[in-house]
């Protein structure tokens, strides 16, 4: 392997380092799941740009030449690379993401060539290597993941929702996850992916929990969004019939809009008494097309008094703890 290539490696090595020491979920609150996404992404980039270092390694003992295809999709596989680090810095996350996609396509590409250009099965130490690499991945998937839940706990919890037993299995994870860690850098590989296990137990433990939590908020949600509809609904439609300054048939019109936004989220009641959340959050959207059909009625009227337009969007509303 040249000193070009060595040098490359190094560089980009050293260029995930420093983002990583910025963008650590451990180090760093999360501003969401494209963050952490992109994050979760450019760490097993940073992985795989190892194993392909241990992969130019291995040729370059053996006195091999790398292959002509194996440097270019390497090389192209380092500019995207390079691209999603810096999209990263700049908190474009989505795009720092298509970028680091792009740049593990190129980087499994190259190792399948390097892979492919080697006769010789790989040393003890190289085993151990690449075991190690695998386990830093899903330690940090990991990770990311239980960072996740844990900003869904802490916003269920704040809703005022029971999460004591949740939180304490995220503690225990976390606690596994941080042992995992350490005995990694110790090269207690068997250590590590017994405590990786362990966490990855209580995570699998947490599904069903984590579900009806989050049914529960999302119906919580759903009820909220629904009283606060009716209310709204019924003191308009009774300004719009007490009101002075609207024709008859501006009247009728906006009248019979918002008696259709009724019955909509008096479906929506019923739906939700049945548990089935979904179909009523359809029936939430429609009373809120009826409402802007009546608003629409009173502007084409035009008189000064209107419907009170609302922006709020429900499907915003009800994941507003969920997220």
């Amino acid at each position: 392997m040249n000193f070009k290539k060595v040098a490359i490696i190094v560089l980009l090595t050293l260029v995930l380092s420093t983002a990583f020491l910025v963008l650590n979920p451990a180090s760093a609150q999360t501003n969401g799941n494209q963050k952490q996404k992109a994050e979760t992404l450019l760490s097993i980039l940073d992985s795989n740009n190892m194993s392909i270092a241990l992969a130019f390694s291995r040729l370059d003992a053996q006195s091999i030449l790398v292959p002509q295809t194996a440097e270019t999709a390497y090389n192209e596989g380092l500019e995207h690379a390079e691209e999603a680090v810096r999209l990263m810095n700049q908190e474009n996350y989505d795009e720092a993401s298509i970028e680091a996609v792009k740049a593990m396509q190129k980087f499994e590409e190259t190792l399948k060539i390097l892979e492919d250009a080697s006769p010789v099965e790989p040393t003890e130490t190289e085993v151990a290597a690449e075991e190690a690499i695998s386990l830093k991945a899903n330690i940090t998937r990991a990770i990311a993941y239980v960072e996740k839940l844990g900003n869904l706990t802490a916003k269920a919890a704040a809703a005022g929702y029971n999460t004591a037993a949740i939180a304490q299995k995220l503690s225990e994870a976390k606690q596994h996850l941080r042992n995992a860690t350490r005995k990694l850098s110790a090269m207690n590989l068997d250590g590590a992916a017994e405590e990786l296990l362990a966490a990855k137990t209580l995570l699998d433990e947490l599904n069903d929990p984590f579900e009806r939590l989050t049914n529960l908020v999302k119906t919580s949600n759903t009820e909220t969004y629904l009283e606060a509809a009716e209310d709204r609904v019924a003191a308009t439609k009774a300004d719009i019939t007490s009101s002075a300054a609207l024709t008859a048939d501006a009247k009728a019109d906006a009248i019979t809009a918002l008696s259709n936004s009724e019955a909509s989220l008096a479906n929506a009641r019923d739906l939700i008494e049945n548990n089935d959340v979904d179909e009523a959050i359809g029936e939430l959207e429609d009373a809120k097309k009826w409402e802007e059909e009546s608003n629409r009625a009173i502007a084409a009227a035009a008189t000064p008094t209107q419907v009170s337009p609302t922006t709020e969007s429900f499907t915003s509303a009800e994941t507003a703890v969920s997220r």
